[in-house]
Order: C-alpha cells, then structure tokens, then sequence
C-alpha cells in the first residue's frame, strides 16, 4: 500500500469474502489495478477493458485483439521472457475467471463482506469510484484495451 505511489488514489480491503487483502488504485489517468492479494494482478484502463494481469507467475498483456502471455525463462547468459499468443479458447477462460474475480468482488463490496483497512488519501469516495470501475468492468464483458504501446 505504501509503495504504490503511482495510485494516486488507492484501498485496501480486507474480509473472509474473497481473499485476506484486496487493494485497488487509480492513476491520474483513471486506469485501475486490482490486486487479489500477491496473485492475481489485473489493470484496466478507464473503459473497463483489461490492460494488463498477474495471475500464477505469468504476465498477460492485451494485444488488442488478444492477449499474449509473458514467462521467465533462463537463457544461456540471461532471463528471458518467452511470449505465448493465447488461442482464442484460453483467453476466453482467462477474461472468465478475471470476470468471476471482479464479479465476487463487486458482490462483497456491496453486501458489506469487506471493510476499508486504509485509503490514500485518507478520506473521499474512493469506494464508491471503486464500485463504478467495477461496473464498467462488468459492461466491458472482458473487452480489452488497445495494445499498450511501449515505445514511450
């Protein structure tokens, strides 16, 4: 919590519902991350459309069309990431089980399964712009951002 400066806005939750601690941020640009613990991760952009996940040790990264999986492997001299082009029926069951995770979120936020642990900052309507992210999520259906552009 301390060390995600770049939410400029961020929570933590913590109940029996979904896991031990749940913290969720914005940045100035309005994308969203969600994160379920150390595992999973999933940032969204302002839309609702997935960006970017964590989930069992693999990054996953929309390409607009799909998503691409990212692993640590061991070269000769170096780590090196090895991409794995999801086929359509993988990603379908990766965006179906993210959908389950805001989903069981968004339903224990509004049957009070959780509570605020701490908020930067300390007071405002982070929860209630929580709620609405989670919505349009849920709208979005699993749509996914544009590519994330890396030559920045």
């Amino acid at each position: 919590m301390q060390d995600a400066v770049a939410l400029v806005e961020r929570i933590e939750l913590r109940g029996r519902a979904i896991t031990p601690t749940i913290e969720a941020g914005f940045r100035s640009d309005g994308r969203l991350s969600l994160f379920f613990g150390d595992d999973p991760y999933y940032q969204f952009d302002p839309e609702g459309r997935l960006r970017r996940a964590f989930v069992d040790g693999q990054i996953f990264l929309t390409t607009g069309s799909g998503l691409k999986s990212l692993t640590r492997g061991r070269g000769t001299k170096a780590t090196i990431l090895v991409r794995h082009d999801l086929a359509s029926t993988e990603a379908e069951q990766f965006l179906r089980t993210m959908l389950d995770h805001v989903g069981r979120l968004r339903q224990a936020i509004a049957s009070g399964d959780l509570h605020t642990e701490r908020q930067v900052p300390a007071k405002g309507p982070i929860v209630q712009r929580l709620c609405r992210s989670l919505e349009a999520i849920v709208s979005a259906n699993g749509a996914l951002a544009p590519p994330i552009n890396r030559t920045r």
